[in-house]
């Protein structure tokens, strides 16, 4: 959700009820034709994109296309190394770069910046302007499109919450103040 509230902040004009930025709608429609962006509020777009693209990850990991997935904000870059195979001589793709990640993700070894989980406050954009609950994907929220009560994103969602291992309920049904969400 956090995510979703980011590409809020980026790509609609105004505020949360604005309109969606031209460019992300070019973007988006390349990548999914079937859907037509042109229909949709801010918050439907960038919405219905962001469950497009990690519905359609969810399926190449069925198809074995992708080994895994890793969380962003609990790993490191040698955790990511490890799932990329950078860590085993016979899987990594160069190997000149093998000894140096091993190198620096030696378990003895912990002044590497590479051992880090990457702190929070680094790439944000969104600063708390737009914080999302599950009740704005709704139809009829912020300026949708959508018939009122439609649950087609917040179902979408929720779907891929329980696929990636997170809990609805880490999301409430909305936030008590709206006041920070007024003007992006």
């Amino acid at each position: 959700m956090k995510t979703l509230a980011s590409l809020v902040v980026k790509y609609c004009i105004g505020d949360i009820n604005g309109l969606v930025a031209e460019p992300f709608v070019t973007y988006a429609s390349a990548l999914f034709p079937s859907h037509d962006f042109t229909g949709d509020s801010c918050i439907e777009a960038t919405g219905t994109f962001m469950v497009m693209y990690l519905e359609a990850m969810v399926e190449a990991r069925s198809k074995g296309h992708i080994d895994a997935f890793y969380r962003i904000e609990t790993s490191s870059a040698c955790n990511v190394a490890q799932s990329a195979g950078l860590m085993a001589p016979d899987t990594t793709v160069y190997q000149p770069n093998h000894k140096k990640v091993s190198d620096e993700c030696k378990k003895n070894n912990t002044k590497s910046p590479a051992q880090k989980v990457v702190e929070k406050k680094l790439n944000k954009v969104n600063k708390e302007r737009v914080r999302l609950g599950w009740n704005d994907l709704r139809g009829g929220m912020n300026g949708s499109r959508r018939k009122d009560g439609d649950l087609e994103l917040e179902g979408r969602m929720k779907k891929l919450f329980r696929a990636f291992g997170y809990h609805a309920s880490t999301v409430p049904l909305e936030y008590a103040t709206k006041a920070s969400q007024n003007e992006l």
